[in-house]
């Protein structure tokens, strides 16, 4: 196990995250190809047709560098209509959350696209592995207006996100489910993180709200020194190089746990605390003496984490102890952020 302490940890004020891209076009522009087409920034190639069954429908850009595309194929033979779109696009530095977000965005966007009935999908974490290297993703199925099946995967490798988006009219998920393998294989979003590695080492990001009063602080660098430590002990390198691994809920538990801890330190006993930290302490004592953390933080996260095996069921117990105790803290609310940043 690396020690922590090889870690150096850059300390700065909490920004907005953003993404070097080129400049985004109004409107998507199509760009016109008749032999397989290449994308100049990651080098991967898309045939004219794949599997012996699906044709390139259109090959689409949504920036002026035309780093950011998306590439459609489509079967479309008796009574059988199948159609997979393919999205890279820039993801810049590793920071925690970042998956989650552009997840949450592209499923938003495929609902308001394809179904006015609301939310309604089946969601878990996944994981692809790669001979080099490991990326995190997440998944949703869903029915349409139409009463096809579709389905969302976003993965994050390195530097960029790669998106897959599936519609077919047949029922069977395992026909989904078989189709996204063959795409994984063809296309391996892991050697995505090759071309601009991720710093090995990790920033971290305060933000304004945790300089509130000194045990806050330090309840903050607590935490954020404790997620560390435990990335370094329990996630492969070849997993922290497409990304920051927070889907794992014992990252969170854990910070959560280092959280508490600090106000216990002696020489901060007597130190006075704003209104804001002495709540927000005693509500996390409070889930914590229920021993609800882990299901705390499930409910947090919407269960799209990778949760360990054999972990007690106490999901409904946690939601009725809640429905009698005045929980408001969100864990959404960041103190801080840690993050790899792109290596230059």
């Amino acid at each position: 196990m690396k020690s922590v302490r090889t870690i150096a940890v850059f300390i700065f004020l909490i920004a907005v995250f953003s993404v070097v891209n080129g400049q985004t076009r109004i409107q998507p522009k199509e760009i016109k190809v008749k032999e397989d087409y290449t994308h100049p920034s990651t080098k991967m190639s898309f045939p004219k047709s794949l599997f012996g069954e699906y044709q390139r429908e259109s090959v689409y850009s949504f920036d002026t560098k035309n780093d950011n595309i998306g590439v459609t194929y489509k079967k479309n033979q008796n009574v059988e209509k199948t159609t997979f779109s393919l999205y890279l696009y820039p993801a810049g530095d590793g920071y925690e959350g970042r998956l989650r977000g552009e997840y949450k965005k592209s499923l938003n966007s495929a609902f308001l696209a394809m179904t006015k009935e609301g939310l309604h999908a089946t969601q878990e974490a996944v994981q692809y592995k790669g001979k080099k290297y490991i990326c995190n993703g997440l998944k949703a199925l869903f029915t349409t207006d139409n009463n096809d099946l579709s389905q969302l995967t976003v993965f994050e490798s390195g530097t960029w996100f790669y998106k897959i988006r599936i519609t077919t009219n047949q029922t069977d998920t395992t026909f989904l489910s078989n189709l996204e393998a063959k795409i994984l294989q063809t296309f391996d979003p892991t050697t995505l993180a090759d071309i601009t590695s991720l710093n090995k080492l990790v920033d971290v990001y305060f933000a304004k709200s945790a300089f509130q009063d000194s045990v806050l602080l330090g309840s903050a660098m607590g935490s954020a020194y404790r997620k560390i430590k435990w990335l370094m002990e329990n996630v492969n390198e070849k997993e922290r190089a497409t990304g920051f691994p927070d889907l794992y809920m014992n990252l969170h538990v854990e910070g959560l746990k280092a959280f508490m801890e600090f106000q216990h330190r002696d020489e901060f006993k007597e130190t006075k605390e704003s209104d804001f930290t002495i709540n927000y302490l005693h509500e996390l004592q409070l889930i914590s003496d229920a021993d609800f953390l882990n299901e705390f933080v499930m409910e947090q996260y919407e269960m799209l984490l990778i949760i360990p095996e054999n972990i007690p069921n106490k999901y409904d117990e946690y939601l009725k102890w809640k429905s009698q105790n005045n929980i408001t803290i969100n864990l959404n609310d960041k103190f801080y952020v840690l993050s790899f940043r792109a290596n230059k």
